[in-house]
């Protein structure tokens, strides 16, 4: 997105933002709002998304600001309160309508799976190891796929289970984006901290320069956000990274620097 398209989200949510602090909610919100479904719940997720937004279009202070009115709990210690925020909801809507998440891999079904090139660079003891399930009766083979893979995606216990899109474990690593990139390193490694203590890593012990500590945040964002809209791709581009550098061409893959804009976006 270009700066205008940034300013354009930007304003919208501050506009939303300002209409829920003086709303009511009339209306039924599904079980995936469970604790935010009032008007300051909402208004707790909108400056989420817009602390997202901002990090991306590198508004630090902006992003900081935000996250100060969001549902972001930097006083997390268990995985449960990493994966707090809003969810899809699947299963029985209705009476008569059921709904299945798409992103639910039978295990026991031959299915397309993926090399995992980050799995070779997954710190010892990282417990987010649960994200990828291996596939040891049933890898996927082909003669026309010269590096077949053996991992699914596994963090779905089911085709019904409720998929965060915006989650407190996002909004931490923002913060230290954001408060590396404002020169706070203090802040930084505190919310760093508490990414790898929840997972099992330990503390981070490396350079407090900004350099070195949004290294150390694209790698946790690896990670934490693994599958989650696209977080990596984005990560890579707008920090310059989508090169050899940072990719796995193993296979002989093509690095895609941009995508198609939505007929929606552009119309």
């Amino acid at each position: 997105m270009n700066r205008s398209t940034f300013f354009k989200k930007a304003t919208s949510l501050c506009e939303g933002f300002s209409e829920l602090s003086s709303a009511d909610i009339s209306f039924a919100l599904s079980s995936g709002y469970a604790g935010m479904n009032s008007a300051s719940g909402l208004a707790g997720i909108n400056r989420a998304i817009a602390a997202r937004v901002a990090l991306y279009d590198q508004d630090y202070s902006s992003a900081l600001s935000a996250l100060g009115n969001s549902f972001m709990n930097l006083d997390a210690t268990t995985p449960d309160e990493l994966n707090a925020g809003p969810a899809f909801v699947y299963g029985r809507l209705r009476i008569s309508t059921i709904r299945y998440s798409s992103l639910w891999i039978d295990l026991q079904v031959r299915s397309l799976s993926f090399i995992l090139d980050l799995w070779k660079d997954m710190l010892d003891g990282d417990s987010r190891s649960f994200k990828f399930a291996e596939r040891v009766n049933n890898p996927a083979s082909s003669s026309d796929i010269p590096n077949p893979g053996n991992y699914q995606d596994g963090r779905w216990a089911s085709n019904d289970a409720p998929i965060p899109y915006i989650r407190n474990e996002e909004l931490i690593l923002i913060y230290a984006a954001a408060n590396a990139m404002t020169g706070n390193a203090t802040e930084t490694v505190r919310a760093i901290n508490v990414i790898r203590n929840i997972w099992g890593v330990g503390d981070y012990t490396g350079d407090t320069d900004a350099d070195a500590l949004l290294e150390e945040i694209l790698f946790q964002r690896r990670y934490s956000l693994w599958a989650e809209g696209g977080h990596r791709w984005i990560d890579l581009r707008r920090t310059n990274g989508l090169n050899e550098n940072y990719l796995d061409l193993r296979g002989g893959g093509t690095i895609f620097t941009r995508v198609e804009r939505r007929t929606s976006e552009s119309n």
